[in-house]
């Protein structure tokens, strides 16, 4: 053959599917008839990428392509033409393949085998070329580049630039990956880690006519698991877990056999054996290299025996190189990304699981946290009263499935886990499971681990998290499900001390009240307390009310400076010495009295006190005995807001002078008042949760405020009284009451 006479060939194809098949025919029946041999990497290589920019054309331009092939003796250039010339090469696709129809690459397949090539755009057509072969002295593609006049470039998204696209002749191999990485190595590293992983196997597939090409990552455990796969027969991929594949030594590049992958495919029970052509008998593997560590394996594989020849491991190696430094990037920044996003995640939890001092609404906090970002679903187990864990909280992300779990979980056998117990494997299979529905059969099959819930060296149960049987936790999720379930364990056990302290409270606060109001003749007789606050904390108000001698019934309504415990003792204190020195025959001022010396005598832990102490007692008639309904009431009002009566006729008075409050002063004495009570007078007696509600810089008791609310209570029992009286306290200002307040109502029948 004449090397320096050119051969030159063309064919016009329209823009129909069937044209891919027909243009790689032409090329690899023109390219042997000029003297190629069948078997010739260059060859294989033309047809490969006339196919790929045949596919472009007729894709993305949609119009008649015209194919040229030329030959020289030492190169082959190819170049294709189409009358779209605004309809410019696109971005690389998704990894995701159509396999129903072509697809193109855009231009990283010429710049990946091809010695040169170029990209040529004028005001009516554009031409995609590229050469093979080691001759580097033409200037650009002859019978295309003849068809244009006057050729401009375009941006991606056509626009003209100046210049034209160079050539990049007399480059040698390395030169290529370089062109590679220059042009659209920009692209790969715009790219996220799973699409550079999609166009590796594409581009693997194709550049030796696979049939199917897998991507296999080491995970955190140094296994290797598919990412991305491409082809015929390829097992349908999970987005976060894939199935487990072989691989061969790190350091190694070379064949392998199809049967060790298939193998760790089948265990995996995933369907990749059959193809249309049959069963996958050729394997091939490299490995990705970046800064000298191996990161995974790039395969391909086909049916036909013996299908790979060590130029074809070359050139898949040369796709796992190109994209090896770009896929290192972004694994490192799907890391970093996976790192911050635990971070927030733990912070949110952290934040949520902090607001919650209820252990049922920590507990539903925890699972909403879990499902299904981290599992399908979850359940929290914590002891009974007989020490067995039981489900506290069942939940998965198909809400139908709950009771089937629940159901599960109360029969299976949940492993006690302590302090240092790490996150341990487990099955909700128990000895004699009651499989009633398809729903709980599959939940038996779904992995699980459990988590023990240890706080301040104390077990509070387990928490459980599952998944579908499709995929398993990764080490990562294992871990941030770990750091959760701490968070979750110390967040419950607030919960749980906070509950008890309040269970303490409450009941402290209970036994410094009567437990039920006596029935007093021909008095009706309601009373109120709220406490301030969220309830932890013993209040210092407090009344009683309790029968003295018989006919004559004695009261108090008091408050204790402070809260808490110090506060409940000096309340109790005072209640108990009450009753006692009343039930003696002592009269109110000496009961008063004799309480002040006993708190004086405390000393410096006593706390003083404002009190109102009463005795109420029909009052003496002409005739029989109740013939007067009056009502009369002694009382002495030590330091405290003064009681008031509401008479029928709608006018108030307070009937008390304020003397001095109980625990300051010693050897002092006290003066009673004496009030008669008609039927329908109210007797209204309160402490300065009342009287001091603020709004503002306003006290609900400025101008007589208090006054004229019982002014608004004519015709209302005392009941009522006290009902109306709380409600506008709570409605004179904005804020929650700061204080406790206690109501003593006394009325007349």
């Amino acid at each position: 053959m004449d090397e320096h006479h050119d051969l030159i060939a063309a064919a016009d194809f329209d823009p129909e599917p069937s044209a891919v098949a027909e243009a790689r025919a032409f090329v690899r029946d023109t390219l042997v008839s000029w003297g190629l041999p069948p078997g010739d990497d260059i060859l294989a290589d033309a047809v490969l990428l006339a196919s790929e920019l045949v596919t472009n054309a007729i894709v993305h331009a949609g119009t008649a392509v015209q194919l040229t092939c030329r030959f020289t003796g030492e190169t082959v250039e190819i170049s294709v033409l189409d009358r779209h010339p605004a309809r410019v090469i696109p971005d690389p696709p998704s990894p995701v393949i159509n396999l129903e129809r072509p697809s193109g690459r855009g231009l990283l397949l010429p710049a990946a085998l091809s010695s040169s090539w170029g990209v040529t755009y004028a005001p009516a057509a554009k031409v995609v070329w590229f050469r093979l072969g080691s001759d580097a002295s033409s200037e650009g593609p002859a019978s295309a580049g003849s068809a244009i006049a006057e050729p401009l470039t375009a941006d991606r998204d056509g626009d003209a630039l100046d210049g034209i696209c160079a050539d990049q002749d007399g480059e040698d191999s390395s030169a290529v990956a370089a062109a590679a990485l220059s042009g659209h190595g920009r692209d790969l590293l715009r790219l996220g880690y799973d699409e550079l992983l999609g166009h590796a196997v594409s581009l693997a597939r194709e550049a030796v006519g696979a049939d199917a090409a897998y991507a296999l990552i080491a995970d955190e455990d140094g296994e290797l698991r598919m990412r991305a796969a491409a082809g015929r027969g390829v097992p349908p991929l999970d987005a976060g877990e894939a199935a487990a594949a072989a691989g061969q030594p790190d350091d190694s590049t070379g064949m392998g056999t199809f049967l060790e992958l298939y193998n760790q495919f089948a265990e995996q029970g995933a369907d990749l054996a059959q193809v249309s052509s049959g069963p996958l008998r050729s394997l091939l593997t490299v490995p990705f290299q970046a800064e000298g560590r191996v990161t995974g394996m790039l395969a391909v594989a086909a049916a036909e025996p013996d299908r790979f020849t060590e130029a074809d491991l070359a050139r898949v190696q040369q796709v796992a190189d190109q994209v090896a430094v770009p896929l290192e990037q972004a694994r490192l920044t799907e890391h970093d990304r996976v790192r911050r996003a635990r971070l927030s995640f733990l912070a949110e939890a952290s934040d949520l699981l902090a607001g919650s001092l209820d252990q049922e609404k920590t507990i539903a906090l925890a699972a909403q946290l879990v499902v299904p970002r981290l599992a399908a679903w979850c359940a929290a187990l914590l002891p009974d009263d007989d020490g067995e864990l039981r489900p506290a909280y069942v939940w998965h992300a198909d809400e139908s499935r709950t009771d089937a779990l629940a159901g599960l979980l109360n029969e299976a056998s949940v492993p006690q886990m302590r302090r240092g117990d790490g996150p341990r494997q487990w099955s909700l299979a128990t000895p004699a499971p009651e499989l009633s529905s398809l729903a709980a059969a599959e939940l038996v099959s779904d992995p699980a681990w459990c988590f023990p819930l240890v706080a301040r060296d104390r077990g509070l149960g387990v928490f459980v998290i599952g998944r579908p049987r499709e995929g398993a936790l990764a080490r990562q999720a294992v871990e941030l499900a770990e750091d959760l379930t701490r968070r979750v364990a110390l967040a419950l056990d607030n919960a749980r001390l906070y509950s008890e302290q309040r269970q303490a409270n409450n009941a402290l606060q209970r036994s410094l009240l009567p437990p039920e109001l006596p029935d007093i003749p021909g008095v009706e007789l309601a009373a109120g307390y709220e406490a301030a606050g969220e309830g932890n904390e013993v209040g210092g108000d407090f009344y009683d009310v309790f029968e003295a001698k018989a006919g004559r019934w004695r009261f108090a309504i008091g408050d204790v400076c402070g809260k808490g415990p110090e506060a409940a003792a000096v309340t109790g204190l005072t209640r108990h010495a009450l009753r006692i020195l009343a039930r003696e025959g002592h009269d109110v001022p000496t009961v008063l009295e004799r309480l002040n010396a006993l708190i004086v005598d405390e000393g410096s832990r006593a706390r003083f006190i404002t009190l109102i102490h009463g005795e109420l007692r029909q009052a003496p008639g002409p005739g029989e005995p109740g013939s007067d309904p009056s009502v009369i009431v002694s009382l002495v009002c030590a330091g405290h807001p003064p009681p008031l009566v509401l008479r029928t006729d709608g006018g108030v008075e307070a009937v008390a002078k304020s003397q001095p409050l109980l625990g300051v002063l010693e050897g002092i004495t006290f003066n009673q008042s004496t009030v008669r009570m008609e039927p329908g007078d109210v007797l209204l007696c309160v402490t300065d949760g009342v009287t001091e509600r603020r709004s503002g810089g306003r006290l609900l008791d400025d101008d007589d405020g208090l006054r004229d609310l019982l002014g608004e209570c004519s015709e209302l029992n005392a009941g009522s009284v006290v009902a109306r009286i709380q409600r506008a306290v709570r409605e004179f200002g904005t804020d929650p009451p700061t204080d406790d307040l206690a109501l003593l109502v006394f009325r007349g029948l």
